[in-house]
């Protein structure tokens, strides 16, 4: 009889991960401490794009809280994006995923089975699907309001 291996973080890769959203997140937001929110579209979801929106929820001296939603902008219902909450840590230069749609509070790691059905690196999946998703946003990105070039 084998016995299944347990769990075990890799907390340097997790943080790593963190740390990037972070400056993902500046490349994005870079006047969060001063504006309450962003949007911008992105080109390549569907045929169409998307609006990507992140608003400030909290602001405390070395964190703010966030949300992060993506919207199609025409209306197909099969594509439903997840509302993510995020927390930015200034002082650490970090910010990870605190919420999924209706999920909180996630642990390093879960007993499976369990009756979630979470993986047992959820926590960690979710962090580098934001890192996904925000680097998505930086080389798709852009404007919703039109620019004009004065000669």
């Amino acid at each position: 009889m084998t016995r299944k291996r347990k769990y075990v973080p890799d907390l340097v890769s997790d943080m790593a991960e963190c740390d990037a959203n972070y400056i993902r997140l500046q490349r994005l937001f870079s006047s969060m401490d001063s504006e309450e929110s962003r949007e911008f579209g992105v080109e390549g979801v569907t045929e169409d794009g998307a609006r990507v929106s992140l608003h400030i929820t909290e602001r405390c001296r070395y964190t703010t809280m966030m949300t992060m939603r993506v919207e199609n902008e025409a209306d197909k219902p099969w594509v439903r994006w997840p509302l993510l909450t995020i927390r930015v840590y200034h002082d650490t230069k970090s910010a990870e995923v605190v919420s999924f749609e209706r999920h909180r509070n996630f642990k390093y790691r879960y007993a499976t089975p369990n009756r979630e059905m979470f993986q047992p690196d959820e926590k960690s999946q979710i962090n580098k699907f934001l890192g996904e998703l925000l680097t998505f946003c930086i080389e798709r990105g852009r404007s919703l309001e039109h620019v004009s070039i004065r000669p």
